[in-house]
């Protein structure tokens, strides 16, 4: 006959010990916060795409982005350079996005926080072309030359949002940097190695008798108008859509139309002139 062997039962006054528990299982039932330094690696990087994914930047731009110690920011990039999130740039102490790195970063959204008139301004264009809309700002830098930093951004599609933002590190290539340049003032349209930014004569002529810059991508097209606050460059406004859109001649020329339309509204009267009286404020 065989027989079991069962444990004693302890009594009542033994202290009884719950079973252990897996640290990690125990990190997360307990309610604690995930390692403070991963955050803030995210951090770095998130303050990268802020400054502009498409540019290089400074140690010290960085850190003060992240709302981090200079010291302690220099080793989270060096971590991330390890993973292949972030390289070296070509000046002492910057860094940039890598390109294996572009593909897992969210789409461009807008750099800057919009005012409410920039956004009424991008909302009612998009309602009423139905096309991707951005308001981009000509911003300047030693050691960056003229780039145009995305502020705001209205997209129907979501894949035509990487085209819409506009951002190439040649302005050339961009409807939005080609009304930036055919604008702005010959001593910051530079690049960020110092050299003229220059477009061919027959397309400055071409744009500036237009007020429209136009650049055609596979299967995108892409309209930009300057917006001007008396003689000076404040805004670049663009149009996206499928190239296909822009066949019929009226189509692209009303396109074009509500796009200076839009401009217009944006620069707001000239300066010194007092907008034009209604009929109402006459009577008054």
């Amino acid at each position: 006959m065989s027989s079991v062997n069962v444990p004693p039962r302890p009594s009542s006054s033994a202290q009884w010990s719950p079973p252990a528990v897996p640290p990690v299982l125990a990190a997360v039932g307990d309610g604690r916060q995930p390692p403070q330094s991963a955050g803030r690696g995210f951090r770095v990087v998130r303050a990268l795409l802020s400054l502009g994914a498409n540019q290089e930047h400074q140690l010290a731009d960085i850190a003060r982005a992240a709302g981090l110690q200079p010291s302690h920011a220099s080793k989270l990039l060096k971590a991330a350079a390890l993973e292949r999130l972030v390289e070296h740039g070509t000046r002492r102490g910057a860094y940039r996005i890598t390109r294996e790195a572009a593909p897992l970063l969210p789409s461009p959204v807008g750099t800057l926080a919009s005012t409410a008139a920039t956004r009424c301004v991008v909302g009612d264009l998009q309602e009423e072309t139905g096309l991707a809309v951005a308001w981009h700002e000509p911003r300047f830098r030693p050691g960056l030359g003229l780039y145009l930093t995305l502020v705001d951004l209205a997209c129907p599609r979501p894949e035509l949002r990487a085209a819409a933002a506009q951002q190439d590190d040649d302005l050339r290539a961009t409807a939005a940097g080609r009304a930036a340049l055919a604008y702005a003032p010959a001593e910051i349209a530079v690049s960020a190695e110092e050299r003229a930014l220059v477009l061919p004569p027959a397309t400055l002529e071409t744009i500036r008798a237009a007020r429209i810059a136009l650049r055609r991508c596979p299967g995108v097209c892409t309209l930009a108008t300057p917006i001007m606050r008396g003689p000076h460059l404040i805004a670049v406004l663009s149009l996206t859509g499928a190239d296909e859109l822009f066949h019929e001649p009226l189509r692209a020329q009303e396109y074009a139309v509500l796009l200076r339309r839009a401009a217009a509204r944006a620069a707001g009267p000239a300066p010194g002139r007092q907008p034009t009286p209604t009929p109402v404020q006459r009577i008054a």
